[in-house]
């Protein structure tokens, strides 16, 4: 089974992570068996953190109770580390834990006050008394200098070591980080460095070494509010941090041929402000089109050919270099903006997928007594399906509407779709490309909702969904089914 481990380092991992699960939800499909998210961030109050481990969860609950090869929509398996190899088991874990670094501070976990004088002295001039002092339970706050020594301990963690257990010569590493803070730009090196040098007795050492790995490293793109008061991060200091982070890669990654494949994507920093927090609950940031690009590099690696990626003793044959552009430099983008290439990957999910969640939001309790909810082996009433299904996707659709909505509130907005469509208008979501009306006489052609439905019903007729199992996968295949028909006979994409 060809897995994909995916490392999410930092706030700006777990956001991309996010936008990576709303779009293999949608029918963004990756090449592999199953994907294995670990999320590394001390922060574990981190409110990005906190919001993706749900959407994850609930994703993985959904996948396994309303999967089918028939449908589109939750078209890839998600396993948490824990559950891998011989003695695995259910867990909803997805965080690679660091030992030392709860409850800490710097000097703690360095052993600061147990070195002799002169390493002592030596130690101030690498780390201010402000470095030496600071607590790590809400990450590194922009200190690179603090994330490199505490992120270096990953390699003897559990978690390292379970990943390494587990993997296997046709398995591959992506790693998602930012250049412009203090654990991502700390953590992708130190990560990758532990991969390609692993030795005995690490696990699969060799096929560590030969892994392919892929990366994309987030350059700014957001101003901090409230330096001094609700947060000590300084939004100046991203160039400079940037430049010294791009100038270490350089020569230590690209320079070396670590990665097979690395994705650079950023964007104006006065474009985007958020407000400052140093960590815990207060980190939650709003959504940007840029974690959804991130997201993207993960698609396009997993879409390369193995022969194209060769490693050869450690080292990448022919590495590649990637960034991200739009056809046009605009406030608010739509599909149209979108390069062929990520217009054929985005559009028709997103639009099926968010054609599916505004039905089932706005219409399914009205429309419960039509011929798609009633016939068949496994009706789609509510008293069908099972119960924890249903409450789990009502709440993951509800974290996909405020993801849209986020990113569409930007100051570089992504709004491709208008969530705020129902009854006659729902075919009219996506921006700029109003339903389509059939025939001469279009008046007396089904339109709007009416048109869903009668969609609804035809999909439902035919005979494959009478051997599903259950309602829950019936659901999304008929709507996976109805959806591509609707978009593809109603709306200009």
């Amino acid at each position: 089974m060809a897995k994909l481990f995916i490392f999410a380092i930092g706030g700006s991992g777990s956001r991309v992570v996010k936008a990576l699960t709303f779009l293999m939800a949608s029918g963004v499909k990756l090449n592999a068996d199953t994907v294995v998210p670990i999320v590394i961030d001390p922060d574990d109050g981190n409110g990005d953190l906190t919001r993706t481990e749900e959407i994850l969860q609930l994703y993985k609950a959904i996948y396994e109770k309303g999967h089918s090869p028939a449908s589109t929509f939750f078209g890839n398996r998600i396993n948490f580390l824990d559950e891998l190899g011989k003695n695995g088991f259910v867990s909803d874990n997805v965080r690679g834990e660091i030992e030392g670094v709860r409850d800490h501070l710097f000097r703690e976990f360095i052993g600061y006050s147990e070195l002799d004088l002169a390493n002592k002295a030596i130690t101030s001039l690498l780390f201010s008394k402000l470095n030496l002092d600071a607590g790590m339970d809400v990450g590194f706050k922009g200190n690179p200098n603090i994330g490199s020594v505490v992120l270096n301990k990953f390699s003897n963690s559990g978690s390292f070591t379970k990943m390494a257990e587990t993997f296997g010569p046709d398995d591959r590493i992506f790693i998602i980080s930012s250049i412009f803070g203090g654990t991502g730009a700390a953590g992708f090196p130190l990560i990758l460095k532990n991969i390609r040098n692993a030795a005995p007795p690490v696990a699969n050492h060799v096929s560590l070494n030969n892994a392919k790995i892929g990366a994309v490293t987030i350059l700014p793109y957001f101003n901090v509010n409230g330096l001094g008061t609700k947060t000590s991060i300084d939004s100046n200091t991203f160039i400079t941090k940037t430049k010294a982070a791009l100038n270490y890669y350089s020569r230590n990654i690209s320079g070396n041929k670590s990665l097979n494949a690395l994705y650079y994507i950023g964007d104006n920093m006065t474009n985007n402000r958020i407000e400052g927090a140093d960590g815990a609950a207060d980190q939650k940031n709003n959504a940007h089109f840029i974690e959804l690009a991130a997201a993207l590099s993960i698609v396009d690696f997993m879409e390369t050919d193995d022969t194209v990626l060769p490693v050869e003793n450690g080292q990448a044959i022919q590495p590649r270099h990637f960034e991200f552009g739009i056809e046009e430099d605009v406030p608010t983008i739509t599909f149209k903006e979108l390069s062929k290439a990520t217009h054929h990957t985005l559009a028709l999910p997103l639009t099926q997928y968010a054609l599916f969640q505004l039905f089932l939001k706005n219409h399914f309790q009205e429309k419960k007594t039509q011929k798609f909810a009633v016939n068949g082996n496994h009706k789609l009433q509510e008293q069908y399906l099972d119960k924890r299904f249903h409450q789990d996707l009502e709440k993951f659709n509800t974290h996909f509407e405020d993801w849209l909505r986020e990113m569409s509130a930007s100051t570089i907005s992504f709004k491709p779709l208008n969530m705020d469509v129902k009854g006659n208008d729902i075919l009219n979501l996506v921006s700029g490309s109003p339903e389509k009306k059939k025939g001469l006489f279009s008046f007396l052609k089904e339109n709007g909702l009416e048109y869903y439905v009668s969609v609804l019903n035809k999909v439902e007729e035919y005979k494959r969904f009478d051997a599903m199992g259950n309602s829950n996968r019936k659901l999304l295949a008929v709507f996976a089914d109805a959806t591509k028909q609707i978009s593809s006979e109603k709306i200009n994409l």
